[in-house]
């Protein structure tokens, strides 16, 4: 089992369903146990690991579930994206000017 206690037990489901309770309630937080699939799966695409691995770790049968529904942009992504742009755009430049 991934999720035990301390004293070895499996957790169930009610298990989590409280602590989303309250967190919630308590902590006033939006959440739901099952966020961590979609915030698990953007940390590792954010972080430059390989799309069809992260669609077997979470058992997808298609890659196009994991990209449209679980994963979600986030500001380090689009800062990488324009980063890689502005890399390209420099490099071009470069090469142009050494013709």
């Amino acid at each position: 089992m991934v999720c035990t206690k301390e004293n070895g037990e499996i957790v169930t489901p009610d298990t989590f369903k409280y602590a989303s309770r309250v967190i919630h309630y308590e902590l006033g937080i939006l959440f739901n146990f099952h966020s961590l699939r979609h915030t698990h799966a953007t940390m590792l695409i954010e972080n430059g690991a390989n799309p069809k691995d992260v669609q077997k770790r979470l058992g997808h049968s298609r890659l196009a579930t994991t990209m449209d529904t679980y994963t979600h942009p986030t500001e380090q992504m689009t800062d990488n994206t324009v980063a890689i742009f502005e890399k390209q755009l420099c490099q071009r430049k470069q090469n142009s000017v050494g013709k």
